[in-house]
């Protein structure tokens, strides 16, 4: 009965063919029918054309009737039913928490929860042929790909190089401000790779005599190189007081004991003009004197003083005036100060 009324363009297809093919058969239609539509007679023409378009009709009635249970049963079949039985469905358990923990803790802030929502919620009907895929698993997943990605954009980055050792400060030419006829005249520091190297020459008769070159550590306090004759060791302390002016102190060893300690003061070749100037004019001075500098590169400087601790404090004095902090005395008299 259903079919009555499901498809009703179908359904007067089918009842027109079974008219039109009573004509065929009977040329003529009265009674009921005939009290609708009027009594029909045909000819033997007639009837014939009736017979064949009737039984068009009927055929072209049940095709559609065909068509139309194909598509019921398709969305019948696609659509899920909501009501089904719990046995269908398997949860997905969450995942255990991370050992290591919340990257960040707040005290009084509940740390985050872990995003498996989609995962919870995913149903699997059993219809479905599928491997079964842990929750694990499936939490790791797209985390182990992301991390694949850029390990391969690790390996096209260059390695990072090692961080150079020392203070750039030191690279450059150095001058003894008051060099003796045994002592150092100049040396040159330059970057080479991580580490630095110092180019050494002393005074000697001759001139500035090339002693060679040194590596210079700084695993110490102070960077430091030694340099060893027949007779003498030298280990050279490099100390600077600011960026142009360095402090070297020298502790010379004689057959293995302890001799005697040197200090020498070295200023770099791009110090100032006006630096410069003042220490030729404080070299040039005679009686009790002092030299003071600060870090940040105030310098001040007292002669003719009363003595060598009266021109120090006095040089000091000046130098605080206008620096902020630091000052201490580099020279006194015409000796590196200790």
């Amino acid at each position: 009965m259903d079919h009555l009324t499901d498809a009703p363009i179908a359904n007067i297809l089918i009842l027109a063919g079974i008219i039109f093919l009573a004509v065929g058969l009977f040329g003529r239609i009265g009674g009921f029918i005939g009290s609708i539509f009027g009594n029909i007679e045909a000819g033997n023409n007639s009837r014939v054309l009736a017979g064949v378009l009737g039984v068009l009709l009927i055929v072209g009635g049940g095709w559609l009737h065909q068509e139309g249970d194909k598509t019921a049963g398709s969305r019948a079949t696609t659509t899920p039913n909501p009501a089904g039985p719990v046995a269908n469905v398997i949860p997905v358990p969450a995942p255990p928490p991370s050992p290591a923990g919340p990257a960040s803790s707040t005290a009084g802030q509940p740390p985050a929860k872990a995003d498996i929502a989609p995962a919870a919620k995913a149903k699997v009907p059993k219809s479905q042929p599928s491997a079964k895929v842990p929750a694990a698993e499936k939490a790791v997943a797209p985390a182990t790909a992301e991390a694949s990605v850029l390990a391969a954009d690790r390996e096209k980055l260059p390695a990072p190089s090692a961080t150079p050792v020392g203070d750039d400060r030191l690279v450059g030419k150095w001058t003894n401000l008051t060099p003796r006829a045994d002592g150092i005249r100049r040396f040159e520091i330059v970057r080479d790779g991580r580490g630095m190297d110092l180019h050494l020459w002393y005074a000697c008769t001759s001139g500035d005599c090339d002693v060679g070159h040194f590596r210079l550590d700084f695993s110490g306090s102070a960077p430091m190189y030694e340099f060893s004759d027949s007779h003498r060791r030298r280990v050279t302390y490099l100390i600077l007081q600011t960026g142009n002016v360095l402090h070297v102190r020298i502790d010379l060893f004689e057959n293995g004991a302890w001799y005697k300690r040197n200090h020498w003061l070295f200023t770099k070749s791009t110090i100032s003009e006006s630096m410069r100037s003042a220490f030729s004019r404080y070299l040039a001075a005679r009686g009790e004197k002092a030299f003071a500098v600060a870090p940040g590169g105030v310098w001040s400087y007292h002669i003719r003083g009363n003595s060598a601790s009266g021109a120090a404090q006095t040089a000091l004095q000046h130098c605080a005036q206008r620096a902020v902090q630091g000052c201490r005395v580099i020279l006194l008299n015409d000796d590196a100060a200790e």
